[in-house]
């Protein structure tokens, strides 16, 4: 792009491998790049939606492959895959509409100190005004952190996300019996918990956010999320209701600094929250008690087993499964001897499942067996 003497802006096209010249940069001759293009791809049945192409640099390519060299990727909800340069280019009004072509300035990055610095200060994580409007002090399930509280990198925090399900799925019988789904159910969540994971107050809920929605929920899905009609509107509930972005930001906060989140069936509730957070950080108890090609065991039946606890009773509480995956990775730390013992923590495994079996991996009732304690297959390395 360069300026033309008369204030006009001229457009030329450059190679990969052009540069412009110092006296040309001084006569306002820039040379920008295409990084990305957002197309919405028509459909008249559902809609259409909006896939991405990204090109992505050399630092990624070095980091994970070990090559230098650019790519670029198509983003297709969960779908990501290389493409062809010239498919990011490749438009078409009738089903391929350009919606956002995105250019950078080449060489910006050896040119400016582009270093991103965390821009959400800690004050997020301090007390906030609920938006409900009949929601009191005497109400609240949390205490907010103080300053001398603020977490560090590598400490735990014990998290649970709970969801209403805002469309159903769609979907169609086909000929031979199989069905096709025409458009996936959509989640939102509605309760996000961040329970304190060390210290004296370790268990203690300092987030215990409802998130607000002015979307129609068709399902609130009570027996398994503990979220009931009215929870979610400001004029009538009683919870700390706040907005969706105030939430994001205090759990971008908490990943940005490194501390590590502890749960049960983490990576499926980061991927409906729509958050990133590296693996080193996500401590997740459905795959620690897990022996590989063998099933998941639910957070119910590793509370009894383990905890001698009995959890999930009528309706789940993100407090209660918090605290209670934190509770297992103590035990996990436990039995395995802070992972140095794996050979003994597999036998406490092959255990679990062996009673899991027997049990049909249903907690029994009160009246028919208390505890797991005195269950002959459950392993003496316990030390129960």
């Amino acid at each position: 792009m360069k300026l033309s003497k008369n204030k006009e802006l001229e457009v030329l096209n450059w190679s990969d491998s052009d540069e412009a010249s110092c006296a040309q940069e001084e006569e306002g001759t820039y040379i920008y790049d295409l990084m990305a293009t957002v197309v919405h791809i028509l459909d008249p049945r559902t809609g259409g939606s909006l896939v991405a192409h990204i090109k992505v640099g050399e630092t990624y390519h070095q980091r994970k492959e070990g090559v230098t060299h650019s790519q670029w990727y198509l983003f297709n909800d969960f779908l990501i895959e290389p493409v062809d340069k010239c498919e990011a280019v490749q438009f078409d009004m009738s089903w391929k509409v350009p919606a956002i072509l995105y250019y950078a300035k080449r060489h910006l990055n050896s040119k400016y100190n582009l270093t991103i610095k965390n821009p959400i200060e800690a004050s997020m994580l301090l007390a906030e005004a609920s938006l409900a409007r009949k929601q009191r002090k005497c109400h609240a399930t949390f205490i907010p952190l103080l300053l001398n509280e603020m977490p560090q990198a590598g400490e735990l925090v014990g998290l649970d996300a709970e969801f209403v399900t805002l469309n159903q799925e769609e979907a169609e019988l086909r000929s031979d019996g199989t069905k096709s789904t025409i458009k996936p159910s959509q989640m939102s969540v509605a309760r996000i918990t961040c329970v304190r994971g060390q210290g004296p107050n370790e268990g203690v809920p300092f987030i215990d956010d409802y998130i607000s929605t002015q979307e129609q929920v068709v399902d609130y899905l009570t027996q398994y999320s503990g979220i009931k009609p009215g929870d979610l509107d400001a004029k009538i509930s009683s919870k700390h209701l706040t907005t969706l972005k105030s939430t994001y930001l205090k759990l971008r906060f908490l990943i940005d600094v490194g501390v590590k989140f502890v749960g049960h069936g983490l990576q499926k509730d980061f991927r409906v929250i729509n958050l990133m957070v590296p693996k080193e950080q996500v401590l997740d108890t459905v795959h620690l008690f897990h022996i590989p090609r063998k099933r998941m065991i639910s957070l119910r039946f590793l509370a009894w087993y383990f905890l001698d606890l009995k959890i999930q009773g009528e309706m789940h509480d993100s407090i209660e499964d918090a605290r209670t995956a934190l509770q297992l990775y103590r035990k996990y730390l436990q039995l395995s001897k802070d992972g140095t013992d794996p050979d003994a923590f597999h036998k406490v495994l092959k255990g679990l499942y062996e009673k899991g079996r027997k049990m049909d991996w249903k907690v029994p009732e009160p009246d028919t067996q208390n505890s797991p304690k005195n269950a002959p297959v459950f392993s003496p390395v316990m030390g129960l």
